[in-house]
């Protein structure tokens, strides 16, 4: 299945089978470049006004991470494994990770670790936002653990968070099927419109047909079979007769078009019908004029 160029093409559950294309244009901007900016701003903050870097080891390691993280988008996604893209995200929480730890978990960052969630619940598989969940509230767990906290308030935190991710992971994957399943009733109302537009359409052909071509028709092969009967055997009475041949055989084709129009709907049938009843009343007028004009 063809990606699809909306940038945002996951929310509908539609997104197609390519390994990667999140990563890859088209679109890849606007859905890049806000998570891009979280991860810079929360970067940089713990080194302004004053600094609250504990561990610059630490915070190296969360900066090599994301430089990681943003080389993804360079990799050839077509030759990696289904599986590999839930990588990226689970890196940036580790990223995160390597943050809090850097900079302490009063410093306030511990709320990035929701950018890799969001990234994930919009842009993946259900499976790789459950990994991502339980990875952001280990992120958590480690980081009150290694501060220190008690066993109580690691406990809190932990269901806590938990909860908080999965509520984030289940409604959003609950809007974009929503979405999906409106976008597929929307493409099947607009194919039964087309439908309805293109009957109508060849019911007006049909029509046009009956009450203009075919009358006009019907009424020259009456007035040449008039103009055949008033002159006796000749060459000019044959060119007539051969006239008559000819509109016989525009009325037959014109009745088989009406009919192929007649076969895409059932409207158009009755119209095929009363104009397959007036060429046949045509041929029928036609046929009985001709001994007429040979006994002249």
């Amino acid at each position: 299945m063809e990606t699809s160029k909306d940038p945002w093409p996951a929310l509908t559950e539609i997104a197609g089978d390519t390994v990667g294309w999140q990563f890859q244009q088209p679109g890849l901007a606007p859905r890049a470049v806000p998570f891009g900016l979280v991860a810079l701003v929360a970067t940089a903050s713990v080194l302004l006004p004053d600094g609250d870097v504990h561990s610059w080891l630490e915070y190296a390691t969360s900066v090599a991470l994301l430089l990681v993280c943003a080389g993804a988008f360079l990799l050839p996604w077509q030759r990696m494994p289904a599986w590999a893209p839930v990588l990226v995200p689970l890196l940036y929480t580790s990223s995160v990770l390597e943050l809090i730890l850097a900079s302490g978990v009063a410093s306030g960052v511990g709320l990035v670790a929701l950018a890799p969630l969001i990234w994930t619940v919009l842009f993946h598989r259900r499976w790789e936002s459950a990994c991502v969940v339980v990875a952001v509230v280990a992120v958590q767990a480690a980081a009150s653990a290694v501060q220190g906290a008690p066993g109580a308030v690691i406990g809190r935190r932990v269901v806590l968070w938990s909860a908080l991710c999965a509520l984030i992971a289940v409604a959003a994957h609950g809007l974009r099927a929503r979405i999906g399943a409106s976008l597929v009733a929307n493409a099947a109302l607009q194919a039964e419109v087309r439908e309805l537009s293109l009957a109508r359409e060849r019911e007006r052909i049909a029509a046009d047909l009956r009450e203009g071509v075919v009358r006009k028709i019907f009424d020259a092969g009456l007035d040449l079979h008039s103009a055949a009967a008033m002159l006796g055997e000749g060459p000019a009475r044959r060119r007539l007769m051969h006239g008559v041949n000819e509109l016989d055989e525009v009325i037959r084709a014109l009745r088989a078009s009406v009919f192929d129009l007649g076969a895409g709907t059932g409207a158009v049938t009755g119209t095929a019908t009363g104009t397959a009843a007036g060429t046949t009343a045509t041929s029928t007028a036609t046929g009985a004029a001709r001994p007429e004009a040979d006994q002249r």
